[in-house]
């Protein structure tokens, strides 16, 4: 394919980029681009990716590898470069989560990993809960040598996994322990590789044995530099020790260039073990060079203004945004509403939220529903109330089986999966077809260019859709027809070929894992719907108002965001002045594009654990509205 020379090339799908961005997106060597709240920062690594394909600086064989935190944000960024590329050119761009992307280098080259360290063939991946921790810390304190006996016993699980074992390079060969630290992370090794016929393993250690596997195989890694020769990190700043240590052994070479996005003052994963220093170690180690993005196309400029006095709570120096959103509501952008009950407080947001919808003609999921923790909780608090105004909540933080159902949503086995039975329940369904036609034709490995096989593939496709069809025309939604649906199309698809044809699913339980969350979730949404039409929307959420906790809004953005709870039951961990709490604060608001409200109930909490954040929205402005009764105020 031919190639667009560089001062020729022009954005994709958008008129331009600010001056900062064009810098960022020509620079060749490693660069740290410090992209704030509706910076664009995916749609920046999009035009980035697009560049270096369609210019030829990344040059096939070549690929570009880009490395999320979530596999949400994995495959958003993957679908806008598949908008803007050829084919054959969006092939060549990888996005995957980190830890997707060690566990497949693990499960590839196990036999690669020396032998005091490699675990068994199929390993099961687990979360060690608190509980399972400190028993584990008992057993081993109890085995280990009395003078070792107090070091032992004052480790914490975060401490533990995420400091110790998580900065820990391991040696080629196990090495007697010299002191406690080294005891316990002898036994945790030890219990998890070898207990049982089959290993257990957290994302930290597949980090690490990844990690060895490089150090060991030095011509693995000399693979994966030729291969990947550009590298994207979105979200830096929710960068780990333990994920820091490895994009530095696996990319930490003049022949890579890594471009790093993110922002220090969205960093709310220090409880996961995000490293505090990621930016300023990155530009040292990396030689990157640091580029702000300055130009804010989210929110209106009322909210950037108020924004801008959270982000100075955080950094001192921070660079104010230039806003770029259209205001489109008159008065207060910003709220607290301080509510005498909880029944009063869904009742009011629920009213709320149906005049503005009357008022302006906006859609349900034009507004978020924000909590901190227990998005369970308030699911039970707010459903009958918006129930009586005709909306509905949909909790996107609910657990389905091992995963949740914002991740499942994201899956290729849910689009693929979707697509069908839309095609199932319409016989016209545009959008559906495309998504379908196209993965079958990935799914049988067929060329585009190959009108036969083509064919072949989709007259295959059309004789399933028909199949299903019938089906789904003489059995309605239930649990039952629900299951036998999915076990129609997995047959269809075939496990083994989405395992071929799809990274994430060619090896340990993912796919396995994505099949128990579709089943669960197709059949909870078949026992409430009086036709097809209507379990399917519910699937995908059409028509319902997403909660969610902050963590899990992280990329998203809104038109109103309310964030309810802030109190000090819900904040029981802030203290003043806290950056992860400030910085969790500064993510809730920065979701909105029009407006943003902040709830307190009385009978709920206090609020001098989080005095300081309301004093951060006294200082910009922000008034504070006495709720007395459902009704909504203006």
């Amino acid at each position: 394919m031919s190639t667009t020379a560089p001062e020729t090339w022009s954005p994709r799908g958008i008129l331009d980029l600010e001056p900062n961005a064009w810098r960022a997106l020509r620079r060749i060597q490693s660069s740290c681009v410090v992209a704030g709240p509706g910076a664009g920062k995916s749609e920046f690594l999009a035009q980035r990716a697009s560049y270096l394909l369609e210019t030829g600086i990344c040059r096939a064989p070549h690929r570009i590898l880009a490395i999320s935190f979530k596999s949400d944000a994995a495959e958003n960024l993957a679908a806008r470069v598949r908008q803007r590329c050829a084919p054959d050119q969006a092939r060549r761009f990888v996005s995957l989560t980190f830890d997707a992307f060690t566990k497949n280098l693990l499960d590839r080259f196990m036999p690669a990993i020396p032998t005091d360290w490699r675990p068994s063939r199929r390993y099961e991946v687990t979360f060690s809960a608190r509980r399972q921790f400190e028993n584990f810390l008992d057993r081993t304190r109890l085995a280990a040598p009395m003078k070792w006996q107090a070091e032992i016993a004052g480790l914490t699980q975060t401490a533990f996994e995420l400091r110790i074992l998580g900065t820990l390079r391991l040696p080629t060969r196990a090495v007697v322990p010299a002191n406690g630290i080294g005891f316990a992370i002898q036994h945790w090794w030890r219990e998890h590789l070898r207990q049982g016929a089959t290993s257990s393993l957290t994302f930290t250690m597949i980090n690490r044995l990844a990690e060895l596997l490089l150090r060991a195989t030095p011509q693995i890694g000399r693979a994966l530099r030729a291969t990947y020769p550009f590298v994207f990190v979105d979200e830096f700043q929710d960068t780990t020790y333990a994920q820091y240590d490895f994009l530095l052994s696996a990319f930490g070479s003049p022949e890579v260039s890594i471009t790093a996005v993110g922002d220090d003052k969205q960093r709310i994963m220090a409880w996961a073990g995000a490293r505090p220093d990621s930016f300023r170690k990155f530009e040292s180690d990396f030689q990157a060079e640091r580029i702000p993005l300055l130009f804010n196309f989210r929110s209106s400029e009322g909210l950037v203004r108020i924004q801008h006095v959270v982000a100075r709570a955080l950094d001192s120096g921070s660079i104010p945004a230039v806003a770029k959103a259209e205001s489109k509501v008159d008065g207060d952008v910003a709220q607290v509403w301080r509510c005498p009950s909880e029944g009063i407080e869904a009742a009011c947001i629920a009213n709320w939220i149906s005049q503005d919808i009357a008022r302006r003609n906006t859609t349900v999921r034009d507004y978020a529903i924000l909590v901190r923790q227990t998005a369970d909780r308030f699911e039970d608090q707010l459903k009958a109330p918006f129930s009586s105004v005709g909306l509905r909540v949909r909790n996107e933080s609910r657990s389905l089986g091992r995963t949740t159902l914002q991740d499942l949503l994201v899956e290729e086995l849910t689009t693929i999966g979707i697509a069908l039975l839309r095609l199932g329940n319409k016989r016209r369904a545009p959008s559906a077809w495309k998504v379908a036609s196209t993965a079958i034709l990935q799914i049988c490995g067929v060329d585009v260019d190959d009108d036969v096989a083509c064919d072949r593939a989709e007259k295959r496709l059309v004789e399933f859709l028909r199949e299903i069809r019938s089906f789904m025309r003489s059995n309605p939604p239930d649990e039952f027809v629900a299951q036998n649906l999915v076990s129609q199309i997995l047959e269809f698809l075939s496990p083994a070929a989405l395992a071929r044809t799809y990274l994430e699913y060619s090896t340990g339980e993912s796919l396995e894992i994505a099949i128990e969350a579709f089943r669960l979730h197709l059949s909870h949404c078949s026992k409430y719907a009086a036709n097809w039409s209507m379990c399917l929307d519910r699937f995908e959420g059409i028509g319902e108002i997403p909660l969610m906790t902050v963590h899990k809004s992280k990329g998203l953005e809104y038109d109103t965001v309310f964030f309810v709870g802030l109190d000090d039951k819900m904040w029981w961990s802030h203290s003043a002045g806290n950056p992860e709490g400030i910085a969790t604060f500064f993510v809730a608001l920065s979701r909105a594009r029009q407006r943003a409200i902040f709830t307190f109930c009385e009978v709920r909490g206090a609020r001098q654990k989080v005095a300081d954040l309301y004093q951060l929205l006294t200082n910009a402005g922000v008034p504070e509205i006495y709720i007395r009764s459902s009704v909504a105020p203006d």
